[in-house]
């Protein structure tokens, strides 16, 4: 059986990897050319009871367990790594094709970089756009037909590293039994711990995981507000929560600003959700991560002007949780400190830790604090719940 991949990361990345992980840094850097061990679904107990989903899924021969710790997570063992046959030829995908075909999922245009010689019916290895190899398949079209489309199945993966049936092509996902959901984004919603009748904000939204979860948490009983800056992401979301039977209202906004663009709301939110754009390092498997020192800074940064706008919408008394799907210090610890000793609010204990505590030393009450990390967890994500006072 082959080994994992070793992910390609900057020099930015590795040194702020390094300042956490020390010696144990070529353990995470393994962990994170790998998936996790468990590739989780959140049952939608609006529509079924997590019993039902899984004998449901059982007649489909799926090996679908119980997750031990949230009444609504289920999961299926990740398989692999597998041995990728041989191909007369290649061809080279982007990033994100790249990591999803690692895990089985089939290869369409728009991910396309290179089909050089490609005919229809041809065994193609698939490539990342680095060179690593990530699945084996065959070509559902040939080069000249690709260079006219703008969508359609390109490629078929047959055999990936690793492999997770195809969830979003059964009818429970279409009928919106399951969501394809991480146990740390699951916990997320957990922690913000939603109540029915409270005033809920999530300032970015898309593509509606968490969003239908509070929905969910809440029996559509609470009155929650949606936020995201993108329109497509605003689409998207609102397809989600139509499919899962969720209630909430989804608008177009840019978060940052959703204190002076929606005013009534300053004082007002019980709970706020701040999961802003992140360096997204904990999101496994990982190929490759080039950031640059300036994006990583900038990151952080981005990630404090939410926090500013969520300190001025919640209630005193209120809460606001903060997560992002990294490990870096300045986007977890470092963003909590500001949130601490720049806006007021106040660390407090989560009603659940699965995973570890935040780093000591870089924010008073960091045992307070949750952290994923990839060789420990299978994924890398962090989770702060804060009170204003």
């Amino acid at each position: 059986m082959p080994g994992p991949l070793k992910p390609e990361l900057s020099r930015a990345v590795l040194e702020e990897l390094a300042r956490i992980y020390g010696d144990e840094l070529p353990s995470v850097l393994r962990a994170m050319a790998r998936p996790g061990r468990r590739y989780y679904l959140r049952v939608n107990t609006l529509k079924a009871s997590r019993e039902e989903v899984i004998e449901r899924l059982r007649e489909k021969g799926l090996d679908v367990r119980a997750d031990e710790s949230l009444p609504e997570a289920i999961y299926l063992p990740v398989k692999g790594p597998f041995k990728l046959p041989e191909a007369g030829k290649a061809i080279v995908v982007d990033k994100f094709a790249a990591e999803s075909a690692m895990m089985g999922s089939h290869i369409y245009v728009p991910g396309i970089r290179s089909f050089k010689g490609v005919r229809r019916g041809d065994e193609v290895l698939v490539l990342s756009d680095r060179g690593q190899p990530v699945a084996f398949g065959v070509a559902r079209m040939d080069e000249q037909e690709l260079l006219r489309a703008r969508r359609g199945l390109a490629v078929e993966v047959l055999r990936p590293l690793y492999r997770v049936p195809p969830m979003r092509e059964l009818e429970e996902f279409k009928l919106g039994l399951i969501y394809p959901q991480s146990l740390p984004a699951m916990l997320t919603t957990r922690v913000l711990d939603p109540r029915p009748g409270e005033l809920v904000v999530d300032m970015t939204c898309g593509p509606g995981g968490k969003l239908s979860h509070i929905c969910q948490l809440t029996a559509n009983q609470a009155r929650v507000l949606a936020f995201d800056r993108s329109r497509h992401k605003v689409r998207e979301t609102r397809e989600v929560l139509a499919r899962l039977g969720c209630e909430a209202a989804v608008l177009k906004a840019d978060s940052r600003y959703l204190d002076m663009d929606y005013p009534f709301l300053v004082g007002r939110a019980d709970r706020v959700l701040v999961d802003p754009p992140c360096s997204a390092l904990g999101v496994l498997p990982k190929l490759y991560d080039l950031k640059s020192a300036k994006e990583l800074a900038s990151l952080a940064e981005y990630q404090r002007q939410f926090l500013k706008a969520a300190a001025k919408l919640v209630r005193p008394g209120g809460v606001v949780v903060y997560s992002v799907c990294t490990m870096t210090a300045r986007e977890c610890e470092g963003a909590v400190a500001f949130a601490v000793e720049q806006l007021g609010l106040e660390v407090e204990e989560q009603p659940l830790y699965l995973a570890s505590r935040g780093l000591p030393g870089l924010v008073e009450k960091a045992e307070l604090l949750q952290r994923f990390h990839p060789h420990l967890h299978g994924a890398g994500y962090f989770i702060a719940r804060l009170r204003k006072p």
